[in-house]
């Protein structure tokens, strides 16, 4: 279980405002998908890794390296902590992350790697016949499951990433999501986006001011809103009845929370960041 810290951060650290605008949704079939947007993409040059932490507890979840010191600056590898492993198999001594493509599903009959255990990507290139991300990979899907340390649930999720090692040797990280209901499916891919063509939630827009206040603006009334912490316990439930609403969150901890408003019967869900 690896703590983040300021140094294992390094690459981490310049991906914050993207954390902080990560597009999020509600799938009714699959739960509570939190997603991140890389932007801009993390290029991950030779000697460089990028730590994730998706429930944001603050223990790494996966690492993606690019190590100068294993297979002459030739190898991908990946890293899962906190009781982590990746969809795919073991063969011989080695563990092998599946290549999986968008709309893949991720859950507990995917078949995974040892637990804890280093998944080789692209090793010395095209020379392991197992390595499914072989050569140049565009936009693969890198199969995830992780335990909450301080829920202590199991979550599944993805990695949206390139990879060139034989090539350029660079890799790239282009996004991340997981599922927040514990147990629950992810296909690759899913960003759990709703749409936001509904007319109810045309002209809605919500802020957190100097007071710890959130507040909500629509054009229909609003008429619930839920909050969630990041293990998806309920904070905050609160019946709603105008267009301009605020709700006090002065009391909840520092942290990510995800917050559900209805309106006609329609739902959207947003990422807040109490500070």
């Amino acid at each position: 279980m690896n703590k983040i810290t300021t140094k294992s951060l390094s690459k981490r650290l310049l991906q914050y405002g993207a954390l902080t605008t990560a597009a999020l949704g509600v799938s009714d079939a699959a739960g509570q998908i939190v997603y991140v947007d890389v932007e801009p993409d993390a290029i991950i040059a030779v000697g460089e890794t990028f730590s994730t932490d998706f429930d944001e507890d603050g223990f790494e979840d996966v690492s993606v390296a690019n190590p100068a010191d294993l297979a002459n600056g030739f190898a991908a590898v990946v890293f899962p902590s906190s009781g982590g492993a990746f969809v795919g198999f073991t063969a011989g001594a080695y563990q092998y992350p599946a290549l999986l493509n968008e709309g893949d599903i991720i859950d507990d009959t995917s078949g995974y790697t040892e637990v804890g255990a280093r998944g080789d990507l692209n090793y010395y290139g095209c020379a392991y016949s197992n390595s499914q991300w072989c050569d140049t990979v565009v936009d693969g899907y890198l199969g995830v499951k992780f335990n909450n340390l301080l829920g202590g649930t199991d979550h599944y999720g993805w990695i949206r990433m390139d990879t060139d090692v034989n090539g350029t040797n660079l890799m790239v990280v282009k996004g991340y999501a997981f599922n927040l209901t514990p147990d629950t499916v992810i296909e690759a891919g899913d960003e759990g986006v709703l749409s936001l063509q509904d007319e109810y939630f045309n002209d809605f827009n919500y802020y957190i001011d100097t007071n710890s206040q959130l507040v909500l603006n629509a054009s229909t009334s609003l008429e619930n809103i839920q909050l969630f912490n990041l293990p998806g316990q309920q904070v905050i439930s609160k019946k709603l009845s105008n267009t301009n609403e605020t709700i006090n969150i002065e009391s909840l901890d520092t942290g990510i929370y995800i917050a559900k408003v209805s309106i006609q019967g329609k739902s959207k869900s947003f990422k807040i960041v109490k500070n």
